[in-house]
């Protein structure tokens, strides 16, 4: 089980100062965007567990429920489920901003993928980031893979045709979009991206 306060260095009664305080000075020295590129992979999950124990011993509800859920032996910490949670927050925030910032949305998908390197979503969506940031022949190859692991989600194939046909590979991208169409013929995504291949 994690120790919230041992993660942190902080005393059981720790002041909220103290705590950000030492909150702060670790995620500084741990947040991935301050470290080489290296040892970045490393640190990501400490990072995140550093951002969980500040969450919960900063908020004086969360605090208090923990503490008496200790005394009472009934906290029990799945870090996988903090994993999973982080994995998919990162996620989600990198698809949010994918087309109209792709270099920071390549930050947060390259860290969801680095959690999770079995996801195909995860591998997709960051081979489609590398693609729109110039980097088509890593994209593509991500792609290809994650498609490999499954190719019954429509979205792996869109990903694909849509990384294809801004690499100007529009034969090979018209492909993947029947392929998709045989998954689901109506998909949004897919209507759109036919009709931008139409007027190409």
């Amino acid at each position: 089980m994690l120790d919230p306060f041992k993660l942190l260095g902080v005393d059981k009664d720790a002041s909220p100062e103290e705590i950000r305080r030492a909150y702060y000075k670790l995620a500084k020295k741990y947040h991935p965007d301050h470290l080489p590129e290296g040892i970045k992979e490393t640190y990501i999950e400490h990072f995140l567990r550093l951002t969980w124990a500040y969450k919960l011993l900063i908020d004086k509800k969360k605090r208090e429920a923990y503490l008496r859920d200790v005394a009472l032996g009934e906290f029990e910490n799945d870090a996988e489920k903090q994993r999973r949670e982080a994995r998919e927050k990162l996620f989600k925030e990198g698809l949010i901003i994918i087309r109209n910032n792709p270099v920071r949305a390549e930050k947060y998908l390259k860290m969801a993928y680095i959690l999770d390197k079995t996801n195909p979503l995860f591998m997709s969506y960051y081979g489609l980031v590398l693609v729109f940031l110039n980097k088509v022949k890593d994209g593509i190859e991500l792609m290809e893979r994650a498609l490999q692991k499954d190719s019954n989600i429509i979205e792996l194939h869109l990903n694909l045709a849509e990384g294809l046909f801004s690499a100007g590979r529009i034969r090979e991208a018209k492909r993947y979009l029947k392929r998709a169409s045989r998954i689901d013929r109506k998909n949004s995504r897919l209507l759109k991206l036919q009709e931008k291949l139409k007027r190409r």
